[in-house]
């Protein structure tokens, strides 16, 4: 599933005119192309155990942004097993960031507290920025 969304987000970064393709600007989702918005994709062993904390880290997390007038959201995405084990849910998820373009807010204890859920309950396996369809 991870390699489709990659190759989602890479088709999508390859399929613009030559021209349109800029260099890496400051503010990273300003390199999009119309139609797509700037996120972070993110591969997530979730320790054995830890599920409802860290799906309440990802609550946490897009609660923290709309504290700040903020219309960044996270989802989340619980990863399937293969076919070949039942198709039964993995102890991985993915998320997905979807930013709002807004310079990020200040960290404060709040973020803190939401970084820390994610620490405690899970692993980050991989991640990628990529421009999505909005």
């Amino acid at each position: 599933m991870l390699k489709q969304i990659f190759a989602c987000a890479a088709i999508t970064a390859l399929s613009m005119p030559v021209q349109a393709q800029a260099p890496r600007a400051a503010a990273p989702g300003a390199a999009c192309p119309a139609g797509t918005r700037f996120a972070t994709i993110r591969h997530t062993d979730v320790k054995a155990g830890q599920w409802a904390t860290f799906a309440k880290a990802v609550a946490d997390h897009t609660a923290w942004y709309a504290s700040h007038k903020d219309a960044t959201r996270t989802v989340l995405g619980r990863v399937l097993a293969p076919a070949a084990k039942g198709g039964v849910l993995a102890t991985e998820a993915v998320t997905i960031t979807y930013y709002s373009g807004k310079p990020q807010p200040e960290h404060d204890a709040a973020y803190a507290a939401f970084i820390a859920e994610y620490k405690a309950s899970s692993t980050v396996k991989d991640d990628v920025r990529a421009c999505l369809p909005s």
